[in-house]
């Protein structure tokens, strides 16, 4: 963990009195206006996100629990007497908007960190810009590849291709599985990445998957993949649905007869109340799993309550996804609180790469930010099973190698 700020001595008051009244008026550094990071107990530390909050796929509990989290510091005090003023922007999942938000942030509000974004496509459109200005983001839902393959931005969770990973591993090792098949819903920039991963686990299991299935896109009727894995003789099929997508495919398998065919993995994106009630209002629990790329948010663990309580009084949807928001807000609140001194983009990425592993209890690994090419520390995921009580954790945590 980093350690608190060691109490700092009292400053002689030598300033005059008319250069006091001065700066209390213009809330200035002496000289001119307040530089970015300046340290003044007055100026905020400016924090950014850019985010998919419209689009295809919308996560705005991600930006929505750092937000709230950054409300309780301030309420608190701030960091050393500095509120933190958290600026999230929209980027629609338009690489040119997301670009052009991440500029704004960088370049004209001077931010000192990016956290808790959640992105279909900020990574790509952004990540050589953070390299070049030395902003580092400890993102909140890292889904491209090129989340975790950047010198400057660390995400929280396990991510897209770590959690499908986890999620063979858990049907191999765990349920038995002999007959596994891949069901991958096409999505622009993924799908390429994917079937890499499955030609790497192959190799390194020695497992031959029964049937591969990429025929069909996000939106589209899923009856013909459903009946190639019926054809297939699946007893268990992997798939990477968006949350109305998983309980569509759910509803979709349980017409064509073969619910009880195989057991049904899919990714965290499905881990919701809201769709946990469609599941059981369709009538398609029992055999549904997905992963938890954090400790379960419906397991009752002290932290869990804790993070329930901070995002219910700032009425942020409770999500498996809205976690990575509060835990990444959480790890730069306790690398601010450890900076001796002005904290400045500078600071904050020099104190980032030398904390070493920072525990935090709604992960199943340390969180390391260190100053390496690529950045994946969080490779842990715990499954649930959807069942007529709720999703309920099953076993420990999956590490993905």
């Amino acid at each position: 963990m980093i350690a608190r700020p060691r109490p700092r001595p009292v400053l002689a008051r030598t300033v005059a009195l008319t250069a006091l009244v001065g700066l209390l008026l213009t809330g200035c550094a002496p000289g001119g206006a307040a530089s970015e990071g300046s340290g003044a107990p007055s100026e905020p530390i400016r924090i950014g996100a850019v985010s998919s909050l419209t689009g295809p796929a919308p996560f705005p509990e991600v930006p929505g629990a750092a937000q709230a989290v950054f409300d309780e510091v301030n309420a608190a005090g701030g960091i050393d007497g500095r509120p933190i003023k958290f600026i999230s922007e929209d980027d629609g999942a338009d690489p040119a908007q997301a670009a052009q938000a991440g500029r704004r942030l960088v370049d004209e509000e001077g931010v000192v960190a990016m956290v808790g974004s959640a992105s279909l496509v900020e990574c790509s459109a952004n990540a050589a810009l953070y390299a070049q200005r030395g902003v580092l983001s400890v993102m909140g839902t890292g889904i491209e590849a090129s989340c975790f393959t950047s010198p400057s931005i660390a995400p929280v969770n396990a991510g897209t291709f770590n959690g499908y990973e986890s999620l063979l591993y858990f049907a191999k090792d765990q349920l038995e599985a002999e007959r596994i098949c891949p069901v991958i819903l096409k999505s622009e920039g993924l799908t390429e990445p994917y079937l890499a991963l499955l030609d790497e686990w192959q190799q390194t299991t020695g497992v031959e998957f029964a049937h591969i299935d990429t025929s069909v896109n996000l939106g589209d009727d899923p009856t013909p993949a459903i009946l190639a894995v019926k054809d297939a003789a699946c007893d268990a099929v992997v798939l990477n649905p968006t949350e109305p997508e998983g309980v569509a495919f759910m509803k979709a398998v349980q017409q064509q007869g073969i619910l009880e065919q195989a057991d049904w993995l899919m990714l965290t994106n499905v881990y919701t109340e809201a769709a946990i009630e469609a599941l059981g209002a369709q009538g398609t629990i029992g055999n549904v799993y997905a992963n938890s790329e954090f400790l379960p948010f419906t397991s009752d663990d002290p932290e869990v309550a804790a993070w329930r309580g901070t995002l219910d009084a700032a009425d942020v949807p409770i999500t498996s996804l809205s976690e990575g928001g509060y835990v990444s807000a959480r790890i730069i609140v306790e690398v601010l609180e450890g900076i001796d001194g002005e904290i400045t983009r500078e600071s904050v990425a020099a104190a980032l790469h030398a904390a070493g592993e920072i525990e935090q209890p709604l992960m199943g690994m340390p969180y390391v930010f260190d100053d390496g090419d690529a950045h994946n520390p969080n490779r842990a995921s715990m499954m649930v099973q959807a069942t007529a009580d709720g999703w309920v954790p099953v076993g420990d945590w999956v590490e993905v190698p």
